[in-house]
């Protein structure tokens, strides 16, 4: 284990953690300008959704005032004989009315979960353009609560936001254009009591904003930490710990629980004042209309549709008002994605980057340096030079921390040197592109990471196009059909997270199965028998030097059995220099040519 990976090891959540770290705020015309992108390509079905719910508050328009008709001409005259044709309007109206809502908030949904599936889609694309190292300072379930929980707020205010406030204007304009054309004294009134909503909104959606803000962070840290919990539960089994994680488990989630109840409060108490403020609106409404109506200026239909539309009035006010309280938890979660996206990979194709072609093999690093970006950022390799040529193989040995696997890191440019250069036949890996680069180098890391897929998808994962027969000529090289066949389903048996229904030495043969499939010309193998018994790594030894043979190799290892197969050895200090004599027998990361190796 390098030093990279002694610093990546997670620790206990505490308050002022930076791996849950509080995201910088953005305006709400940042939010607009980073999202609206993904909104634009259904804009069409956005002004459709739109037409359709302001068509429906039409209808609802239209239903009041049959209803004024049915109030004035046919209950307070009395005359029964007019209320089958206002009913049987008042009837049609509402059912088109209904299917018009219907259709709106059908369209809506799907612009919503659109616009969510294209979000998420591309923060994830983002994702995987960034090393795996990057996301080391973070939390993985911080990560997964962004891309989830934190997506769906932004949309209930990009997507969803635009639609209601479009639908509720244009029922504003339709509610007020007919409260104004059955009394326009009251519609004044109206008008004069709706400054206070916006009042209103404005000082709840501020705190809204603030407290959702640490909502959002507190849920990222929930969520990371059960993640780290449920990953790590045999070792709080081993430990007779199961307390101690509950315990943090419950910690986390108090916290979450303060800040959500803190912005519940604010979020609860608005609704409550906006009543409060209609009920007042409305009393000094119906207060005027009995004057008028006392006077003959308007008629009891007309003062009952009034109240109706009075309703109606006030609910796309409370709904313009309330986009306040929805955009301040929309934000919170707006900055937390945007903070996401706004990483970057310290490694990419340089302009004038050509794709490696042909590759025959010839491996070498010249006065390599690096180090890392995080810690004290001291470097973990030192003027490393070695060679290799086509088809040799160099061990690479040395204590745990002296930088093995950062130099299988930069073998595959998962990160760059600060110094010197890694030449892949004599081209520096940064004047090759990325893809070319990764499809001449097969990395066997440390950790066996298998999917939760089949055995034939797992080993086809570097060659989705590949037949089964090369998947099972892949499988036999790498000693795995044997209990790969012996399985219920065979090679469609479905493995669960990390492989568990195989043992150790198994999920390592799956693997370098995978690898025999991708048949790349160099190969790069991380501790290929770490977490193995010695009976599982003599198992693996014969595929591994199957695997080995007419490929240039770089065999990072303790194992002096493993060393014993390499023709030249690289031996580290805990430093990261080069040791200054190699093993009896072997010149120090120096090969110039092909060995014999028998049997491979």
């Amino acid at each position: 284990m390098d030093t990279a990976r002694k610093r990546s090891v997670t620790t206990p959540a505490t308050a002022d953690d930076p791996l849950v770290a509080p995201a910088p705020a953005v305006s709400p015309r940042e939010v607009f300008r980073r999202f609206w992108p993904w909104v634009r390509t259904d804009r069409r079905w956005l002004l459709a959704a739109t037409a359709l719910l302001a068509a429906g508050a039409g209808g609802e328009v239209v239903t009041v005032w049959l209803f004024k008709d049915l109030i004035d001409q046919v209950l307070v005259p009395r005359r029964f004989a007019a209320f089958w044709p206002l009913a049987g309007w008042m009837a049609a109206v509402a059912a088109l009315t209904g299917l018009l809502t219907f259709l709106g908030d059908y369209t809506a949904t799907w612009v919503a979960e659109r616009f969510i599936l294209r979000l998420r889609t591309a923060c994830v694309a983002h994702l995987h353009t960034l090393p795996p190292d990057t996301l080391r300072t973070r939390w993985h379930g911080d990560v997964l609560a962004r891309l989830t929980s934190d997506i769906e707020r932004v949309e209930s205010f990009v997507a969803s936001g635009v639609i209601d406030v479009a639908s509720a204007l244009i029922s504003l304009v339709f509610f007020a254009t007919a409260a104004l054309f059955l009394s326009w004294p009251l519609a004044l009134a109206v008008f004069v009591v709706s400054p206070v909503f916006w009042l209103s909104a404005r000082h709840f959606g501020g705190r809204v904003q603030r407290l959702s803000r640490e909502a959002r962070r507190r849920d990222g840290r929930v969520t990371a930490v059960l993640e780290e919990s449920l990953a790590n539960a045999s070792v709080a089994h081993a430990y007779n710990q199961q307390r101690r994680e509950i315990g943090r488990i419950r910690r986390e989630g108090e916290a979450l629980l303060r800040a959500e109840l803190a912005t519940a409060r604010v979020a609860a108490a608005y609704p409550a004042v906006l009543d409060v403020l209609e009920v007042l609106g409305g009393l000094t409404v119906v207060g005027l209309g009995a004057f008028e109506l006392s006077r003959g200026a308007l008629t009891v239909g007309g003062l009952l549709a009034f109240a109706a539309f009075l309703t109606q009035l006030f609910g796309p006010i409370q709904q313009l008002s309330g986009l306040a309280t929805a955009f301040g938890a929309a934000s919170a979660g707006a900055e937390r994605i945007i903070d996401l996206t706004r990483l970057r990979s310290p490694v990419n194709d340089r302009p004038a980057a050509a794709p490696l072609r042909a590759v025959r093999g010839e491996l070498s690093c010249t006065g390599v340096r690096a180090s890392y970006t995080t810690g004290d950022g001291a470097p973990v390799l030192r003027d490393v030079t070695f060679r290799v040529a086509p088809g040799g193989v160099l061990a690479v040995t040395g204590p745990s921390g002296a930088g093995k696997s950062t130099l299988a890191k930069l073998l595959v440019r998962f990160m760059d040197p600060d110094a010197g250069a890694v030449l892949l036949d004599g081209v520096d890996l940064r004047d090759a592109t990325l893809v070319s680069v990764r499809q001449a180098v097969t990395l066997l890391p440390q950790a066996s990471q298998l999917f939760s897929a089949s055995i034939r998808d797992n080993i086809a994962y570097g060659r989705p196009d590949a037949t089964d027969d090369e998947i099972v000529q892949a499988a036999r090289d790498a000693d795995a059909d044997e209990f790969i066949s012996a399985l219920p389903d065979g090679y469609h048996s479905v493995l669960g997270e990390h492989g568990l229904q195989l043992s150790g030495g198994q999920i390592r043969r799956v693997t370098i199965a995978r690898a025999f499939l991708r048949a790349t010309p160099v190969l790069v193998l991380d501790e290929p028998t770490a977490g193995l018994d010695h009976a599982a790594a003599l198992r693996v030894f014969g595929p591994l030097r199957r695997l080995m043979a007419g490929r240039t190799t770089v065999l990072i290892t303790h194992a002096p059995e493993l060393a014993a197969l390499a023709d030249a050895v690289l031996r580290l200090n805990a430093d990261g220099t080069p040791a200054d004599s190699p093993p009896a027998g072997r010149r120090t990361g120096c090969y110039d040519g092909p060995a014999a190796r028998a049997g491979r």
